[in-house]
């Protein structure tokens, strides 16, 4: 297996040596994916500039490595190549990299607010409903974010009932709910905050709470 593993991880390594400027090596495939700007948060109260440019550049990263698995998987395919250990490792680490990809944007996507969350909207409506108020629905989404290690904080719907959800990712790709509908996404990884806060987590979801995009956050739900 971790011959394998290194097998996948000399193609993906091979690929972004080969990759231009622009992203993709110079491949028949149109890449699926395209950076999403979101400088429009500089400036934001909480979060120095230098802490979002690596931010940015990190994320950026996750799209070209979906981009280049995406492509070189297609190769793969096309070359009937689907039974090799480099197309398996890969198939595995498309997962990664996409969800990586995904999360940061629906998370830069959900700041930049500036007010809190309107008490008859649909959705703290449906706050109150599933945890009894604003305030309880808080605390557990923070109380989330403090666990120890590093990972994501989603606020998940299931679309099947309504039914509201604090959920905590630790891996990009590892406890998602299947078939659940992310309305608020909050990044604990390291990046996220030690640039700016050093190891005072809580300090930096204070100031997610005080720039969260409610407007948009709403605009993702489902019932």
């Amino acid at each position: 297996m971790l011959g394998k593993k290194f097998i996948a991880l000399g193609v993906l390594l091979g690929l972004i040596m080969a990759c231009s400027s622009n992203g993709l090596p110079s491949l028949p495939y149109k890449p699926p994916y395209e950076v999403q700007d979101f400088s429009k948060l500089k400036g934001m109260k909480g979060f120095s500039n230098n802490a979002l440019d690596l931010h940015f550049a990190l994320y950026q990263g996750y799209v070209r490595n979906t981009n280049l698995i995406w492509a070189e998987l297609k190769k793969l395919n096309d070359e009937h190549q689907t039974g090799t250990p480099a197309y398996a490792e890969l198939k595995r680490r498309f997962g990664w990299e996409f969800n990586g990809m995904r999360l940061h944007e629906l998370y830069f996507s959900n700041l930049g607010g500036t007010g809190p969350l309107p008490m008859d909207s649909p959705l703290m409506q449906k706050i109150v409903e599933n945890f009894g108020s604003f305030d309880k629905w808080a605390e557990d989404f923070r109380a989330t974010g403090s666990i120890r290690g590093i990972g994501w904080v989603v606020l998940y719907e299931d679309p099947t009932n309504g039914r509201l959800f604090n959920t905590w990712i630790n891996e990009h790709d590892v406890d998602h709910l299947a078939g659940g509908k992310p309305l608020l996404v909050m990044d604990v990884f390291e990046h996220a905050y030690m640039p700016d806060y050093g190891l005072k987590r809580g300090d930096y979801i204070d100031a997610f709470f005080e720039n969260i995009n409610w407007k948009a956050v709403e605009t993702r739900l489902v019932q």
